[in-house]
């Protein structure tokens, strides 16, 4: 058998061997399964366009900040007895501080400032006892004389050099603490019309307090730092 006849006679079995081609005709091609459609086939796994999907994990119904916010702890219930206690409690405090102010201080705007917490602390217990109400301890009161007899002893304990700035620091605290236990303790609690006009009414006088000791303190920082320090820090 010459080559070219062998290219032949393989070249035909080739051609046979192909599925639904001459060798079958078209008996072959009628039998051949359908083709599958044009169009891709729909991925049954994958999500719905019109449908939110929400990762793995996710609290559902809830943001993460929501699902792990902690509750909110309620605020301690006050009765006015106990609110006479914590009033009571920040001017007996200022008094005994300011005392002790007067007696150690070598300045004379702490000095002043020592004078007009005795003045106004005194007056407001004066006022108070006037309402007649028979102070019960709570929480907050206790936590406040604790408070107090520590920064007393640490005033007492502390160098003279130091009395004045720890002095008005100590005020700054404090005034500070007790503005916010009257708004956000006592105020919303009291129910006597007449302790809450007393609230009402040192609440404007504690805002003072406190802007007046943050000044002196402004003070105190001016001078501790001298020309020379000013220079080195430019």
């Amino acid at each position: 058998m010459s080559i070219t006849t062998k290219l032949r006679t393989t070249a035909l079995l080739a051609l046979c061997g192909l599925p639904f081609i001459q060798c079958g005709g078209e008996q072959k091609a009628a039998e051949a399964p359908t083709m599958p459609s044009a169009e891709p086939p729909t991925d049954q796994s994958a999500p719905d366009a019109g449908t939110p999907q929400t990762p793995e994990g996710e609290n559902i119904g809830s943001s993460p900040a929501e699902a792990n916010a902690a509750p909110q702890p309620k605020p301690e219930a006050l009765s006015d007895a106990q609110i006479a206690a914590i009033t009571d409690a920040a001017n007996t405090a200022e008094i005994a501080q300011a005392k002790l102010a007067q007696a150690r201080s070598k300045d004379s705007q702490v000095k002043a400032f020592a004078a007009m917490m005795l003045t106004h602390h005194g007056e407001a217990k004066q006022k108070q006892a006037k309402l007649k109400l028979n102070p019960e301890e709570s929480g907050v009161s206790t936590a406040m004389h604790a408070d107090s007899d520590a920064t007393l002893n640490a005033l007492k304990t502390g160098s003279t050099k130091d009395f004045d700035q720890a002095y008005i620091t100590a005020q700054i605290t404090g005034h500070q603490k007790v503005l916010d236990t009257i708004n956000d303790k006592l105020l919303p609690n009291v129910k006597d019309p007449n302790l809450k006009a007393y609230l009402e009414e040192i609440k404007p006088t504690v805002e003072s307090h406190l802007k007046q000791a943050q000044q002196l303190q402004h003070s105190f920082d001016s001078k501790s730092s001298s020309p020379a320090e000013r220079k080195h820090a430019g």
